[in-house]
């Protein structure tokens, strides 16, 4: 599944050093800011089927989906391997009783089983040594009938293949890319049902070109968004997948 992920130590590291800027990388125009605007609408729209209920948000970064969650009206709870982000979820969360934050490993969650209602693994799973295991723990500590949400990169979109063939090597934590058949089976293989599965990030310009021309980048992938995506799953540089807990 994927390829092998980069070093804890080093994951933890790179993301100790960002996390008082990380938020701002969700502000402003371009294809970073688009990407992770898309994804929380997409998730907040999975959420709003859901009676409300306590979110894990495993490999949570800041917190910011914790603002979706809480407006749906949710209990949010974050959890990220480096410390420096959970610390950062944890000021974002201010006087809110209703947001919790603390440092944890995916692959060894330090909560009880069938603690939540939803467990959201956006962008996070890439980086775990043993995804397995991380989804065996999301499972554990779901209810019967719990909801996953699971956001990946799209190993097959037009995007990732242009990015592989022009990587320089200078990425420290290369992130693992999945197809969306070794996705379903991992899914499968951990006890879980997909019911949906949602393209999203819809790439059609070069990297480069999309680096140097931000807004124009946005317009494109934000026209081809209104499309149904199950068609262009190609142009999808990622993908959010609904499951749940069988």
């Amino acid at each position: 599944m994927g390829k092998t992920p980069p070093p804890s130590t080093v994951v933890r590291q790179v993301y100790d050093r960002i996390a008082p800027h990380y938020a701002k990388m969700y502000e402003g125009v371009g294809p970073l800011p688009h990407f992770y605007q898309t994804r929380l609408k997409l998730v907040a729209e999975l959420l709003k089927r859901r009676p409300p209920g306590i979110v894990l948000d495993v490999g949570s970064g800041p917190g910011l989906i914790g603002d979706q969650v809480r407006s749906l009206g949710f209990r949010y709870v974050g959890t990220d391997v480096s410390v420096g982000m959970a610390r950062e979820c944890s000021r974002r969360a201010g006087a809110d009783g209703g947001r919790f934050s603390a440092a944890a490993n995916a692959e060894a969650l330090p909560f009880p089983d069938t603690a939540f209602d939803a467990v959201t693994v956006l962008g996070s799973l890439e980086y775990v040594g043993a995804p397995a295991r991380a989804l065996a723990e999301c499972r554990r500590v779901l209810r019967p009938g719990g909801l996953l949400v699971v956001s990946l990169l799209n190993k097959s979109s037009l995007y990732r293949l242009l990015v592989r063939a022009q990587r320089d090597g200078n990425d420290p934590i290369p992130a693992v890319q999945f197809t969306r058949r070794e996705a379903e089976r991992a899914l499968a293989d951990g006890g879980f049902g997909v019911r949906s599965v949602e393209y999203f990030d819809m790439e059609l310009l070069p990297p480069a070109f999309a680096d140097n021309h931000p807004r124009i980048a946005q317009w494109i992938a934000a026209i081809f968004e209104k499309l149904p995506s199950t068609p262009l799953w190609w142009l999808g540089s990622a993908m959010l997948i609904e499951a749940l807990k069988l």
